[in-house]
């Protein structure tokens, strides 16, 4: 019997983590383990403590269990709490320990606890002293820390970075965390004066690269403040003069495999595959296209030459409207009016088995336009 049921999480922040914690709806598809089921696996655990992937799998049955007070049992945040202060003491480095099952809330979302929290952040500190240079460990700290602890994952990352200016991704992190806050009114203020005042193009550029994606994910497809996207440009333009001879840099859209990687290791634990979604290729897709408005070339773009493609991840609901957007690389300056264009589009729905399904795509917008 397939069982629906909502499940909570605490979303993380760092590249394209969310500015703070907050709930996430997600319809789970699995009977929900039994009583003995989780039993079993912690007692499995506590003899077989090394075996990191029955120990991840505890962590989603406790995850799966924590919405419904009548499936919970005296002891079970408790037994979570030990099962992630191990993680964090004996493998920080691994990929689970850097994801929303292994995370402690302060106040909102599943198993939340202050005391809690106070002892995994504490955790996480003494993983970063005992691991120093560690950047693999140094960035899954910071994405537990940034969800309710912003001042501390910017300390740790302005440490690590002065002993390391060089670090591309934790230069990336620190501009993915700004990035974050200047999507926040109340860290706005804050972010914006630090990277006013910074001189390490890895942090400049990966806020420049951080600030549209972030922003157009936040927009659920609605027009973004063209501030931002003038924001990012100024970054960009400032991380490209620091740095001429990067490639990197000088690129489009520089820092993006490190934001992308971010994003997609994450993905896969917050929100499950959809059933009713396929993936199709653009040239494919780009046939099911009846209404398609061009855009409007910038005249500030124009007068400097800009030119070239904006590409996104778009996902076409099934009557062929664009639902959502994600931008892949693109100019700033040509950002807005593509994605202005773009949530105008309406395709012939795709059909699956005699349904109607959500499809996702690439989307290509070149300027100057046809």
């Amino acid at each position: 019997m397939i069982i629906l049921r909502i499940f909570v999480c605490a979303a993380f922040s760092a590249l394209p983590f969310v500015a703070q914690a907050q709930t996430v709806a997600r319809l789970s598809t699995h009977p929900l383990p039994s009583p003995e089921q989780v039993s079993d696996l912690e007692t499995f655990v506590q003899i077989n403590p090394e075996d990191l992937e029955s120990r991840v799998a505890l962590l989603r049955f406790y995850a799966d269990l924590a919405p419904v007070p009548a499936n919970d049992v005296p002891g079970r945040r408790f037994a979570r709490l030990q099962n992630i202060l191990y993680l964090i003491g004996h493998h920080p480095e691994a990929k689970a320990t850097g994801t929303p099952i292994a995370y402690v809330a302060r106040t909102n979302g599943p198993y939340a606890n202050e005391g809690d929290h106070v002892t995994a952040v504490n955790q996480w500190m003494t993983a970063i002293d005992s691991h120093p240079g560690d950047t693999t460990v140094l960035i899954n700290a910071i994405r537990f820390l940034t969800v309710e602890e912003k001042n501390a994952a910017e300390n740790v990352l302005q440490r690590a970075i002065a002993d390391a200016p060089g670090n591309r991704e934790l230069g990336a992190n620190l501009g993915f965390l700004y990035a974050t806050e200047i999507l926040s009114p109340e860290f706005a203020e804050h972010a914006a004066s630090s990277l006013e005042g910074m001189s390490n193009p890895f942090v400049l550029a990966g806020a420049g690269t951080a600030i549209p994606n972030m922003a157009m994910s936040a927009s659920l497809g609605q027009p973004v403040d063209p501030k931002l996207f003038e924001l990012s440009s100024r970054l960009l333009a400032k991380a490209r003069a620091l740095a001429p001879d990067d490639k990197d840099i000088q690129g489009p859209m520089p820092m993006i495999n490190y934001f992308t990687a971010a994003r997609d290791q994450l993905q896969g634990v917050i929100t499950p595959p959809a059933p009713s979604r396929i993936h199709v290729a653009s040239n494919v897709e780009a046939a099911q296209l009846v209404r398609k408005t061009q855009p409007v070339y910038p005249e500030e773009a124009r007068t400097a030459g800009v030119k070239g493609d904006v590409r996104f991840n778009a996902v076409i609901g099934r009557d062929g409207t664009i639902q959502t957007l994600q931008l892949v690389n693109g100019d700033p300056l040509l950002v807005p009016p593509a994605q202005k264009a773009v949530i105008t589009w309406l395709y012939k729905p795709t059909i699956l088995n005699g349904s109607p399904v959500e499809v996702m795509t690439e989307v290509t917008v070149s300027f100057p336009p046809e």
